[in-house]
């Protein structure tokens, strides 16, 4: 029997990160297919916040990403992508968030039925929202994702 620890409770996952340069994409989502591939999670989205100057048309597609820039947003702050906000409605059991979460999608997320939500590698913000703030010293995305992954294994579901 597996434990009940957060991760192998986990069948739903959001996850954001925030964009740095294609290669970055590459390895992050590489790392996170191979947890993901050993792990219970039957629903998966990825928020991949593109900031402004990057057109998102040119990076390369995959079915679990969304890319979500600064363009995607009417001048009131509206969400313009229909798919993610139809996403955006469902509930999730966790949601891992890479970096500070931009603003306007942090309003939409912050709506959301989310169970657990955990911040990483972010400058701590004491915001209630998140059950956990973790910091990995590493800049590698293999090495942050086993991070997190390895600890909320050490998490009883009980004790959070």
């Amino acid at each position: 029997m597996k434990a009940l620890n957060i991760w192998n409770q986990t069948k739903s996952l959001l996850v954001t990160y925030n964009f740095k340069d294609e290669d970055d994409i590459k390895g992050f989502r590489s790392a996170l297919d191979k947890q993901l591939n050993k792990s219970t999670i039957e629903r998966v989205i990825i928020i991949v916040n593109v900031p402004r100057g990057i057109d998102k048309t040119k990076l390369s597609p995959h079915f679990l990403i969304y890319y979500n820039s600064p363009s995607d947003y009417n001048w009131l702050g509206k969400l313009k992508d229909h798919q993610l906000l139809t996403e955006l409605k469902r509930s999730f059991d966790l949601m891992l968030s890479f970096g500070k979460v931009p603003r306007k999608i942090e309003r939409y997320l912050n709506k959301m039925d989310i169970l657990k939500k955990i911040l990483v590698n972010a400058e701590l913000t004491n915001d209630p929202s998140y059950e956990l703030e973790l910091n990995s010293a590493s800049e590698n995305p293999a090495e942050i994702i086993n991070f997190v992954i390895e600890t909320l294994e050490k998490i009883d579901v009980n004790e959070s």
